[in-house]
């Protein structure tokens, strides 16, 4: 989730830009795009035939 919008979970702006300073202040931020390979998975389990029970 965007920064930007940590405010809307929070509930409140300065929390949530109190929070991410604290994260952050040392870190490397990294932006991932594409598809989460969570998803894709677990797109493939419920696309996938359901194996015969008896």
């Amino acid at each position: 989730m965007p920064f930007g919008r940590w405010g809307e979970i929070f509930a409140d702006d300065i929390v949530a830009a109190a929070m991410i300073d604290r994260l952050v202040h040392h870190a490397e931020v990294l932006t991932l795009t594409g598809e989460s390979y969570r998803t894709r998975t677990r797109r493939d389990l419920l696309t996938t035939t359901p194996a015969s029970t008896r």
